[in-house]
This record gives structure tokens, sequence and C-alpha cells, in this order.
């Protein structure tokens, strides 16, 4: 079967894009990467960043970190020391930033795999009692860890449900007389 499209294409990005069209889309698609880079770059460097592009119908659109202000005001400040509330940049802040990244990364794992042996436990009482769904595990055979989750995930379902329902059930709106 032959291809109907050209498919993903690499483009040369370093020459203007004629399609005003095309420019506009292209532009929209890529500044949200722009400034993610540039969220990158202060978070794994500790440094203050600030991005400000304009649109051709002159738009402007700015990320900053801290902010745009903070970063312009050291740049205005020209090297004197920073103005108060500014990051400065020191090795010490720097290094408790990523402590807390470290154990915040850390803790996102420890919970992501309880969440996965929960969801196991859960998975296997359900199969042990001949079972369809999850929602029918025997309450009984889960620990005192997966009670609270099955709990809040039973709440969940009940609360899809009845919205469902009440959809549902919801007489249809009448058109207005126009």
């Amino acid at each position: 079967m032959a291809k109907r499209t050209a498919g993903r294409q690499r483009i040369d990005t370093t020459k203007l894009i004629e399609d005003p069209a095309q420019r506009q889309v292209t532009f929209s698609k890529r500044r949200p990467t722009l400034f993610a880079y540039a969220a990158d770059l202060s978070a794994c460097f500790g440094v203050d960043t600030a991005v400000i592009v304009f649109s051709e119908s002159g738009t402007a659109y700015a990320f900053g970190s801290p902010s745009v202000d903070a970063v312009l005001r050291r740049l205005k400040d020209d090297g004197r020391e920073p103005l108060p509330g500014d990051a400065a940049l020191d090795l010490g802040h720097l290094a408790a930033r990523r402590r807390e990244l470290k154990e915040a990364q850390a803790l996102a794992a420890a919970e992501k795999a309880r969440m996965k042996a929960i969801g196991g436990k859960v998975n296997l009482a359900v199969a042990e009692a001949g079972r369809a769904g999850w929602w029918e595990a025997d309450a009984g055979a889960l620990g005192e860890a997966e009670l609270p989750e099955f709990e809040r995930a039973l709440r969940k379902l009940r609360d899809a449900v009845r919205c469902l329902v009440d959809k549902k059930a919801a007489p249809p709106a009448a058109d207005a007389p126009g």
C-alpha cells in the first residue's frame, strides 16, 4: 500500500517560512516549547531567564524565571547587586533546590510504587474471587493500606455514575421560541 502523505519531514529551521498562515501555525506550536526550554534552563542550572517574543501581529508573549520583571531589573542594574526580592544566584540556594527536587522525585516514585502495589493487590483479590471488575473486590481481603484507596476509587465511581444518571434523567432543554 502506497503512502498517502509525505509524513513528518525535517525542515530547515534557519530560513523564513514563506506562507504567512503556516508561519503563524509554526510560531504557535513552537512558542510553548521555547518557554519550556527556558524553564528547564532555569530549573537545572539555577539561572534567571527571560524570553520575550512578538508575533507578526505585534502581540507580546513572555516567560521569566523568577519573573520577566526581575530579570529585566537585574539587566538594567548592569551587574550591581540584585534588587531585594530577586533570586540571587548562590550555590547554597542552588544545592538546596536540587535537594528539594530529588526529595520530591523520590516521594513521587515511592507513591507510584505504593499505588502500583495496591492496584496489584486489588486485582489479585478480584481474580481470586472470580469477579469481573475491580469494584467487586473482596474488601475483607484487602489490607489497611489498600482500603482507603479502594474506598476513594469506589466513591469516584459512584460520583461518575450519579453524574451520568443525572445527565440521562435531565429533561432535554426546550428550544426558545425565536
